[in-house]
């Protein structure tokens, strides 16, 4: 009996990780954010909270703009070191 309660519980967590990655790829695709709330689980049983674990952003976020500039200080130190 404990065996299947435990088979069963492993089961749920599987399947609430599963909804939580099938959530966040809705959510990306529709362009809709998160609130605060919901990704870091406050206010929900620990149960719930465990549940929400995936893949995690890391780095900063590169707006347009840092990306040109980014990008006009890399071509300038590339033309700088094919002249010699």
């Amino acid at each position: 009996m404990s065996r299947a309660l435990q088979v069963l519980r492993e089961e749920r967590s599987l399947l609430q990780r599963q909804l939580s990655a099938i959530d966040g790829a809705i959510a990306a695709l529709s362009g809709t954010t998160e609130t605060a709330t919901k990704r870091t689980g406050k206010g929900k049983p620990m149960s719930e909270q465990n549940a929400l674990v995936g893949p995690k952003k890391r780095g900063r976020v590169w707006t347009p703009a840092m990306r040109a500039a980014a990008s006009k200080r890399a071509k300038a130190r590339w033309a700088k070191n094919k002249k010699g």
